[in-house]
């Protein structure tokens, strides 16, 4: 037990550290045994931001069972009221990004992460970010397609309000994009 709760501190401070370091590429080394569909950086993110009381969507039945075993978290089918989405891009959709909450003038701070897991951060396409965080221009290049980056940018546009994604692949690496942060396709 010991060892779980110092993977997860260890995995939160990184995760605060990407989010004040929009694009910065950092590899999840969280060691746990995992019986869901999602690498082990996804589950690692999941068992770090999750407890009782959030909650979550994530499509497959198996992989909401095993996050609410292991975490408390309350799984729900209403992606307007969910303070987190776990899905594969392949799973994405139009209706998921335009109906995840944006938070409210009065309430930003109650809007939705997603946690996305994506084929690959490094190659496909490069996408440039700018805001709070980054000096200049920071580059990123992964296998999210721009449609997605477009939606998230409309639901960004009216700080602050917006959703927040963290990125992940097959190979554990994360990357976070901050609603704060503007991006552009290259």
């Amino acid at each position: 037990m010991t060892t779980m709760v110092h993977n997860t501190q260890k995995h939160y401070r990184e995760l605060v550290d990407l989010f004040s370091r929009p694009g910065e590429v950092r590899i999840s080394t969280f060691d746990t045994p995992n019986f869901t569909s999602f690498s082990d950086a996804t589950l690692a993110t999941v068992l770090t931001l999750f407890d009782n009381e959030i909650s979550f969507h994530t499509p497959e039945q198996k992989d909401y069972i095993e996050f609410q075993t292991l975490t408390g978290g309350r799984y729900s089918e209403d992606l307007s009221e969910v303070d987190y989405a776990v899905i594969k891009e392949h799973d994405l959709t139009g209706e998921l990004m335009m109906t995840i909450k944006a938070g409210t003038l009065a309430s930003p701070e109650k809007s939705a992460t997603l946690i996305i897991e994506v084929d690959s951060i490094g190659e496909g396409q490069k996408y440039s970010l700018k805001g709070p965080g980054i000096k200049t221009v920071n580059e990123i290049e992964m296998t999210f397609d721009p449609k997605w980056m477009e939606l998230r940018t409309e639901l960004c546009s009216e700080f602050p309000l917006g959703i927040d994604l963290i990125l992940i692949d097959r190979h554990n690496q994360l990357a976070v994009i901050p609603r704060t942060t503007i991006t552009e396709v290259i």
